[in-house]
């Protein structure tokens, strides 16, 4: 079993680190952490592509430990995303409700055990031609752990999110993050005539001893045709590599053809790079307060939509 990086113990000491109360339990055939989230009507757990299981059996063992957390803590349900692609059906036999989801159900990996080379022809000759000439072309990375930098960032990423219609993070929650060893913010600058060196692509890398993740990018359309964000990547993925991890996470995408999707872009982006698809099962809901349950989920719509007008 390999959790994800949701699961992991750097993980769990941000969430601790913004006043979430955290559990943590390994049985024979599982293991999880599960976050304390509070609502109006009462709190929940959560547990970010988790429960970690053996194999699909092993989802009762686990939901039996949840059950008895829940009832100590007294929450109204269980929220949880395991990594093994579990149909609705499969789901279903546990009592477990399929919600709308939180992280991405299917995300787009790389196999960075390979050699230099062949990262290189997976990524493809004008990405990698790009990134090995980038400073010919004036383009120098500078890698941050300066909370302040996210405001460079965050001019990208807002873009990004309003362009391709997700609900972007709090620019001071992110920043929070750069004070953890598991967050890196990569920035690319173009150096101007007169040595001003401005910025026009940033991405955030986390890494655990097993995966680098992208979770979090922008670029300056402006400068499009420089590929910086391409550039970035790349770097990411070559120090990824050179930190021992096995695999790049490229951290969500969508499984739709259709353009006008509004993940279509950026998922094909991601693909560029080579690799393949892994599924998850996506975000299920077990109900242990059925009433309570009943008023939030009546409620819920109203909360997204208050956060997406204040950005909270």
């Amino acid at each position: 079993m390999t959790p994800h990086f949701l699961q992991s113990e750097a993980w769990e000491a941000f969430q601790k680190s913004e006043n979430f109360k955290t559990f943590r339990q390994k049985g024979k055939n599982f293991e999880f952490l599960a976050i304390l989230r509070p609502t109006a009507l009462g709190n929940y757990l959560f547990l970010p592509y988790g429960p970690t299981l053996e194999n699909k059996a092993s989802l009762k063992s686990a939901l039996k430990a949840l059950k008895a957390l829940a009832k100590e803590n007294n929450c109204v349900f269980i929220r949880i995303e395991p990594t093994l692609p579990f149909t609705a059906k499969e789901m279903a036999k546990y009592g477990l409700k399929k919600t709308h989801h939180i992280d991405a159900e299917h995300t787009w990996v790389l196999d960075i055990t390979q050699s230099e080379e062949d990262i290189f022809n997976s990524i493809g000759k004008t990405k990698a031609r790009f990134y090995r000439t980038h400073e010919k072309r004036g383009i120098t990375i500078r890698k941050s752990h300066d909370p302040a930098d996210m405001e460079i960032f965050f001019k990208f990423y807002e873009t990004v999110a309003e362009k391709d219609n997700f609900q972007a993070y709090d620019k001071d929650y992110l920043a929070r993050q750069l004070k953890f060893d598991f967050a890196t913010l990569y920035i690319a600058e173009l150096q101007q005539e007169n040595g001003e060196k401005i910025p026009i692509a940033a991405n955030i890398l986390y890494k655990d001893k097993n995966t680098g993740y992208y979770p979090h990018g922008g670029a300056d359309y402006e400068h499009r045709k420089l590929l910086a964000g391409a550039i970035l990547m790349t770097e990411m993925i070559f120090d990824s590599k050179a930190a021992g991890c096995k695999k790049f996470d490229f951290w969500g995408i969508t499984t739709s053809d259709n353009p006008k999707d509004p993940w279509y872009g950026f998922t094909q982006f991601k693909k560029s790079f080579g690799g393949y698809q892994v599924d998850y099962a996506g975000t299920y809901d077990l109900v242990i307060n059925r009433k309570k349950y009943l008023f939030y989920s009546l409620l819920r719509p109203i909360n997204k939509f208050k956060r997406k007008i204040f950005k909270k």
